[in-house]
């Protein structure tokens, strides 16, 4: 693939957003079409879990395979209710099979994952040690799943302060960063019927809040996943078509921001 010398640097924000996350192998699927590959990654929640595996070199079709076969048994298992419902060391063991324990350093592609520590209220922002102690702090979901015991931290999905973490990627050093938004600022899917959905309605507005870095990105992708449960796996299919139907209507936005001519595609 041709590459001008001073090309600039591409940085990918991949949001949280539960089974959604499924729609970030969409967007990948269509930049690599087009010759495009980030150079840098951030990811918090699903983002992080899709930007690991990523990241770790696998190949867009061997991911896409296996997200069609994720089952929420890959992720956690149902625990004594103390500090959540789920603990989610199972997702660790899950993503060791798939890319081995890594550390950070290792990656193909330089990967940051956001989370926080819910005893001081900060953003950690996480890219030394084992990838996939990053992605589990990542997604700990307060309530769902437990948090994870980091250092002298307690960390939990980083959602709950950045769930699109746009300056993360331009801190590692993007010139041009392409932001991937799974929480559009749409009606929920269903009305709350249970205290669970409750919770999930309560968190998805907090969460929403989180979103201002969106217009620091150089390019915002939305695709259009408003209608889909949180929970349901049997909907990633139409999930990744999503996240392709989005970016290809703003793919030419992108080939121009970064001088791509035809010779530019893989």
């Amino acid at each position: 693939m041709k590459q001008p010398s001073s090309r600039k640097k591409i940085g990918l924000a991949l949001s949280g957003g539960s089974v959604r996350g499924a729609a970030h192998l969409g967007v990948l699927e269509v930049l690599e079409r087009n010759g495009i590959r980030p150079d840098l990654v951030s990811g918090t929640s699903a983002g992080s879990v899709v930007g690991a595996v990523y990241c770790a070199g696998m190949p867009l079709d061997q991911i896409e395979t296996l997200a069609q076969k994720m089952q929420w048994r890959n992720v956690g298992h149902l625990t004594r209710p103390r500090l959540g419902f789920f603990d989610s060391r199972r997702m660790e063991d899950y993503l060791i099979q798939l890319i081995g324990d890594l550390s950070f350093d290792q990656l193909e592609i330089p990967l940051s994952t956001v989370a926080v520590d819910i005893l001081s209220g900060e953003l950690v922002i996480m890219n030394k040690g084992r990838v996939v102690t990053g992605v589990r702090a990542s997604c700990a979901l307060p309530g769902i799943f437990t948090p994870v015991e980091w250092e002298d931290r307690l960390l939990v999905d980083g959602g709950l302060l950045n769930n699109l973490p746009v300056s993360v990627v331009r801190d590692m050093g993007a010139d041009y960063v392409i932001a991937v938004d799974l929480l559009p600022p749409s009606m929920l899917p269903e009305r709350p019927t249970s205290i669970l959905s409750m919770w999930y309605a309560t968190v998805y507005t907090a969460m929403r809040a989180t979103h201002m870095e969106a217009t620091s990105a150089d390019c915002v992708i939305t695709p259009e996943v408003g209608p889909f449960v949180w929970t349901d796996f049997s909907k990633t299919p139409a999930l990744i078509q999503l996240g392709r139907d989005a970016t290809e209507a703003k793919i030419a936005q992108i080939r121009q921001d970064l001088h791509l001519d035809a010779e530019d595609v893989a």
